[in-house]
């Protein structure tokens, strides 16, 4: 069953034929196209884009965040994990004196680990990048400085947040200055912001962890009653993890390792390859049916393995075929779910791409709008509130503890078929990106779609934690006449609007038959795809 906007488009797909980015933002997509013309490479180009994401999304990501990627050079798939340690003082017996049973959302004990996005910039920088880094952050710069243009999404963002964040200070003066509310339009200037950025444009993105930014992000997370001190930041490491890859309809795909949830869409991919979708419509009830089945039980196995591999490794069968093929023959029955409450996460994914295969998928996160709301006086930075996903029961292989990093939503995948780079692809959404990456994955190798056909065609997500025994199903207002005969096989999906958020903001490059490049970027946000 085909409809109209699938058949016409949403957006145009762009084609290059030498470089290409796609991001949730035109101002970022547009600073890595102008690093590609004035000679840097794919790294270059990631760094530029990642730093104006973390102006212009700061919502979504930001100094204070976490990154991961996967970057494609010369052949050589790498992994960079790019996320923060929970603090020395973050122990369950320190929350535990506070009376609390969880770690809260927000506020400074929801500052729990270091920011890890600037020390993978500085592992991009130092090993890939060639071009300095103060020309790579000066577009961020400028825009924190200068100022820009808040679109609609970001707007809705400061004022649903404000409910929660307007009492912190630091936060409510960058975003709301006297006002109560904003509107589109509203000129956003962050000159603390900028002068963060200058300082690592003069000492290098380890200024957040040992120069002079570092002091100022320790004593002002102090004094607001965050638990990192400046020993927490100056320890802190990237690491360069092996990604986890299976194959899928002849393409090897390429997931981040744990502690990202990647591994998640490889065991069902895994599943899927036992099972037959072509010749079936994509958008019928029975692919959606077979699609959530085998979702539910991925998800399942995610909530049981998936965690800082150092201190629980990911087990050694759960990539195999022969474990998707035992997963398959269990009953249905145990995979009803009930409705979840969990807040879905805030973040933003970006490709960089050029013609001979180099890539970048990079996905990077406050977690939750504006992550704490927690910002060091005089820095601009809002720490995200990553850790809160920790649990304080010290049975739980996720619980917190010093210098482990949480179970993480963040996950970006790169295709290779024939030794080639087939496709760059990946969402913000929280708990639900491995949903968004398989459907994804499905409408490109199974039902042979167009990236910005397959970006454009409506979603459904189960929504939950890996703390929730049961999921809310969603699924967009286009596939709404699927409903009925859902519900009749036990699977009650509730309707939401179309291109709806929650379903994610999708980007992602296709590389063509002769070398050229395909991408789209999702209608449900505000991104675009630019190339040459």
């Amino acid at each position: 069953m085909m409809h109209g906007w699938i058949e016409m488009g949403l957006r145009a797909t762009v084609v290059g034929s030498r470089w290409m980015v796609t991001s949730s933002h035109p101002a970022a997509s547009y600073a890595g196209l102008k690093v590609f013309e004035n000679g840097g490479n794919v790294v270059d180009a990631a760094l530029a884009v990642s730093a104006v994401l973390c102006v212009v999304q700061n919502n979504m990501c930001g100094l204070g965040g976490d990154l991961f990627c996967l970057l494609r050079l010369k052949g050589k798939v790498m992994g960079l994990n790019g996320s923060g340690r929970a603090a020395e003082l973050a122990t369950v017996e320190n929350y535990a004196k506070q009376g609390l049973k969880a770690i809260p959302s927000r506020g400074p004990l929801a500052a729990v680990t270091v920011p890890g996005l600037a020390d993978a910039w500085n592992e991009l920088y130092t090993n890939y990048a060639t071009m300095s880094i103060d020309v790579l952050l000066r577009d961020a710069v400028r825009l924190a400085r200068e100022g820009f243009a808040i679109p609609r999404g970001y707007a809705n963002s400061i004022n649903a947040a404000s409910e929660q964040l307007g009492q912190y200070t630091n936060w409510r003066k960058i975003f709301l200055g006297e006002s109560t509310r904003v509107a589109p339009g509203h000129i956003l200037r962050q000159s603390d912001l900028a002068s963060s950025l200058e300082l690592i444009a003069s000492e290098g993105p380890r200024s957040l962890y040992e120069g002079e930014l570092a002091k100022k992000v320790a004593s002002g997370a102090e004094k607001l009653g965050s638990p990192i001190r400046a020993e927490d930041l100056a320890k802190h490491r990237s690491t360069w993890d092996e990604p986890l890859a299976t194959e899928y309809r002849g393409v090897k795909v390429y997931e981040t390792a744990p502690n990202s949830q990647g591994a998640a869409v490889l065991l069902w991919l895994n599943m899927l390859s036992e099972l037959t979708l072509r010749g079936k419509p994509w958008d019928s009830a029975e692919t959606t049916k077979l699609l959530y089945r085998t979702c539910a039980l991925a998800y399942r196995e995610r909530a049981r393995s998936i965690s800082d591999p150092t201190s629980f490794p990911l087990p050694s069968d759960f990539l195999s075929k022969a474990f998707a093929r035992s997963l398959l023959t269990e009953s249905s029955d145990a995979l009803q779910m009930s409705p979840s409450k969990r807040d879905l996460g805030d973040t933003t994914y970006f490709a960089v791409a050029d013609s001979e295969g180099n890539c970048a998928s990079v996905i990077q996160s406050n977690y939750m709008g504006f992550g704490s709301g927690i910002v060091p006086e005089g820095t601009g930075i809002v720490l995200h509130n990553r850790g809160c996903y920790f649990s304080l029961d010290p049975s739980h292989h996720n619980s917190l503890r010093p210098g482990k990093r949480t179970f993480h939503t963040l996950c970006a995948s790169i295709g290779e078929k024939d030794g080639k780079t087939k496709f760059v692809l990946g969402s913000m959404g929280g708990d639900v990106q491995p949903q968004i990456h398989v459907q994804l994955i499905t409408k490109l190798l199974d039902f042979d779609m167009d990236i910005q056909d397959a970006i454009d065609a409506p979603r459904w997500v189960a929504l939950g934690t890996i703390y929730d025994s049961g999921q809310s199903l969603l699924i967009e207002k286009d596939l709404e006449y699927l409903i009925p005969e859902l519900r009749a096989a036990g699977l009650t999906f509730s309707p939401i609007p179309p291109r709806s958020s929650t379903t994610g903001h999708a980007q992602g490059i296709i590389f063509g038959q002769e070398g050229e490049l395909h991408a789209g970027a999702d209608p449900r946000g505000d991104g675009a795809a630019l190339g040459i």
